[in-house]
Formats: C-alpha cells, structure tokens, sequence
C-alpha cells in the first residue's frame, strides 16, 4: 500500500467540489428564505397597521356611541321632568280606570256623566266672571290651602 498523491488529490478535489455546490446551494436557499421573511415581515406590519386603524375606528366608534347614549339619556330625563309629564300620565292612568269602570259597573257611567258637566260648569265659571277675577288677584284660595296636592304615586 504505497501512497498514491493522485487519488488522493482527485479525492479531495472531488470532496472540495461537493462542499462547494451543497454550499452555494444553501446560501441560495439562505438568501430565498431571507426574502421570504422579509416580505412576511412587511405583511405582518401592514396587516397591524390595519388592525390598529380598524381598532381606532371602533374605540372612537364606542366613545361616540357612548356620548350619545349619555346624551339621549339626560335628553329623556329631561323630556320626563317637564311641567305636564307627570299630569299626563295621571291623566292616562285616569282615563284607562275611567274605561274600565265604566264597563265593569253599570251605574257609573250616569254618575261619571253628571260629575264631567259639573265640573265643565265649574271650570267655566272659574276662567270667566267674578271667581276668575278673585283667583288673579289671590292666587290661592283658602279652601285650597287647606287641601293637599293630587299625590301621583297613590293614584290606583
């Protein structure tokens, strides 16, 4: 076994020329992927940045809904605590036990009849004439001192 240089240099050579090809092949491979996550990159930036604006959007979205909300609310309170609100409902509530009294009792009806153009009569007579005249120059009576406004929460 004598030592050959030749096929030990083609040997090597060959060996050289192997490592050089897997080499370049994977710096080939390296510079491909490294593009590939650079455009990864630049979608994942771009698909934040719509994210984040679609996020904004919403959050000021909210905040305005939310103002809105707040402002509709206090625009009810307000609407419900007019002068009149609270005579209208009673006013309603009367007029449902009204009907209903009138067809579940036979007799009512007349009665509530007379009572109407009785108070019509009064009614009149207070805006026009001498009472109309008293009630401007003293604007409380002193029978309605003595009684109690009508108390919306008793009303049945």
């Amino acid at each position: 076994m004598e030592f050959d240089p030749t096929i030990f240099g083609s040997g090597l050579g060959l060996g050289l020329i192997i490592a050089l090809g897997t080499w370049i092949n994977k710096l080939r491979d390296k510079s491909t992927l490294k593009g590939e996550l650079e455009d990864l990159k630049k979608h994942l930036q771009t698909q934040l940045s719509i994210n984040a604006r679609g996020y904004e959007e919403m959050q000021q979205d909210l905040k305005r809904l939310r103002q809105e909300n707040e402002n509709l609310r206090t625009t009810v309170g307000t609407l419900s605590n007019k002068p009149g609100r609270a005579e209208l409902k009673t006013l309603q509530v009367w007029d449902r036990a009204l009907r209903i009294m009138t067809v579940s009792s036979p007799g009512f009806a007349p009665a509530w009849e007379l009572a109407v153009a009785e108070a019509k009569k009064e009614v009149q007579d207070t805006d026009t004439g001498m009472k109309a005249l008293v009630r401007k120059v003293f604007p409380m009576l002193p029978q309605e001192l003595g009684s109690s406004p009508v108390d919306e929460t008793n009303v049945n």
